[in-house]
């Protein structure tokens, strides 16, 4: 059984050491693609809602507004001044407004119930202690003439019996 046992050993270390040989040099081909449509991403937009504490969520339906095509949608003639496109997924929503060249220039957002980012989460600690967040909103209007964002979370605490509605800035400022 123990010759057994290390011929087997011997035979399964025996396959380790043999090895593939790697080719010396690597031929690259040169492929054309066909039928391929680049379009702009909306990145002004994108720069100016998402920041490093904008919750993944928020950040994945705020890439599909941005990468949305209105030229191609069926709707689209070129004749009007906007199109209202509605974003909606399972705890939020975002009402974009993009102009004629596919351009977005104004959005409103709301989403809920997040996973609030460390500043408000701290913040609200520091200021309520021994209050549980119950409910929470986000909200960001974008306009693209504006200089800024408005990005405000609306919360609702509870401690005990009582409530309190405080609404934070992304950094966590309790207004």
């Amino acid at each position: 059984m123990r010759n057994v046992l290390f011929g087997l050993l011997y035979l399964g270390l025996t396959s380790l050491a043999y090895s593939q040989e790697i080719p010396t040099s690597i031929d690259f081909k040169e492929v054309k693609l066909i039928g391929v449509t680049v379009t702009p991403l909306n990145t002004t937009y994108l720069r100016k809602v998402q920041d490093k504490n904008t919750p993944e969520l928020v950040k994945k339906l705020e890439n599909t507004a941005a990468r949305f095509d209105v030229t191609e949608a069926s709707i689209y003639d070129g004749n009007h001044e906007g199109y209202e496109v509605i974003f909606e997924q399972t705890n939020g929503r975002i009402i974009a407004t993009y102009d004629q060249n596919g351009k977005i220039v104004s959005s409103f957002e709301r989403f809920t119930n997040l996973n609030l980012p460390p500043p408000v989460r701290n913040n609200i600690a520091r200021e309520y202690p021994g209050w549980v967040v119950h409910k929470d909103a986000y909200l960001v209007s974008y306009y693209v003439d504006s200089e800024h964002v408005k990005k405000v979370y609306k919360i609702q605490i509870r401690k005990d019996n009582e409530r309190k509605n405080i609404r934070c800035t992304v950094e966590g400022e309790i207004l």
